[in-house]
C-alpha cells in the first residue's frame, strides 16, 4: 500500500484515502453553538493521527508551506465547521497568538492531493465563498413566511417549473464577472487565506460590492442548470 496509516488504515490510491478521511472528518458532530473542536486522543480524529500525516505526507512545496505556516510549526490540531457546511482542519501557530487557522487537508497533505498552490483556482474559490451570502439572500426571497433556508429547502425551477432542490445559476457566468472585476476594478495581487475564505478587507469589500451590482440569478433544478451552463442534457 502506498498511503499508510491514514487514520489507522492503508490505501493504494489518493482518492480512496481522501474519501475515507473526509468521511470521518464530516461525521464529527458540531459541539452545540461552538464552531470548533480541538482533537484529543479520544476524538474520532486524534492528535496523533494528524501528527502522523504531518510527519509523513506534508507537502514539500515551499510556497504552500510559507503561505500556510509562515515558517512556524503547527500544534493543537482540530476542525472548524464553516457556515457553508464545509469542515476544515485547524491548527494554531505560536506567532499568531493562539488564533485557530483553518486549512483544507488536501492543501498540505500529499496523500489527499497534489498539495501545491493553484493561485487562479484559489482566487475563484475564495471569490465564490465571499458571495455565498448573496446567493442565500436571493433564495430567501422565495421562502414562505416562517420558513428558513436550509440544505433541504425546495423551490420551483424557473425553467421547467418542477419543485426540487435548487441550484443557483449565474445568468452572466461567474467567471466572467470575476474576470471583469480583475481586469477593470481590482488589478492588484490577491492573496487568498489558507482556507480560501478571504482576501484583504479592502479586496473583499470591492469584490462583494461589484458582484452584488452586476449579478443576475436564476433558480434552476440540476438538469436545467446543466443545460444552461454547458448547453447539454
Amino acid at each position: 500500500m502506498k498511503y499508510t496509516n491514514i487514520l489507522g488504515k492503508d490505501f493504494k490510491y489518493k482518492k480512496d484515502a481522501k474519501e475515507y478521511f473526509n468521511s470521518i472528518l464530516y461525521s464529527i458532530k458540531r459541539p452545540g453553538r461552538d464552531n470548533h473542536i480541538t482533537f484529543t486522543e479520544e476524538t474520532l480524529i486524534k492528535q496523533s493521527h494528524v501528527k502522523s500525516l504531518y510527519n509523513n505526507y506534508l507537502t514539500n512545496d515551499e510556497k504552500t508551506l510559507y503561505e500556510v505556516f509562515r515558517g512556524d510549526k503547527p500544534h493543537d490540531w482540530g476542525c472548524k465547521f464553516l457556515s457553508n457546511e464545509v469542515v476544515n482542519l485547524t491548527f494554531e501557530l505560536e506567532a499568531r497568538n493562539q488564533d485557530r487557522i483553518p486549512i483544507s487537508p488536501s492543501r498540505i497533505f500529499t496523500c489527499f492531493g497534489a498539495a501545491t498552490t493553484n493561485y487562479t483556482l484559489n482566487e475563484k474559490k475564495t471569490a465564490r465563498f465571499l458571495v455565498q451570502n448573496q446567493r442565500d439572500d436571493f433564495l430567501r426571497k422565495f421562502l414562505k413566511t416562517g420558513e428558513y433556508l436550509g440544505s433541504d429547502s425546495v423551490f420551483e425551477c424557473d425553467k421547467c417549473k418542477c419543485h426540487k432542490k435548487i441550484e443557483v445559476h449565474h445568468v452572466t457566468p461567474f467567471n466572467d464577472i470575476f474576470d471583469e472585476w480583475r481586469e477593470n476594478v481590482w488589478k492588484e495581487d490577491l492573496f487568498p487565506d489558507s482556507a480560501c475564505s478571504s482576501f484583504s478587507a479592502e479586496a473583499n469589500e470591492s469584490w462583494c460590492q461589484f458582484h452584488h451590482n452586476v449579478v443576475v440569478y436564476q433558480k434552476l433544478c440540476k438538469s436545467c442548470h446543466t443545460k444552461e451552463t454547458y448547453g447539454r442534457d
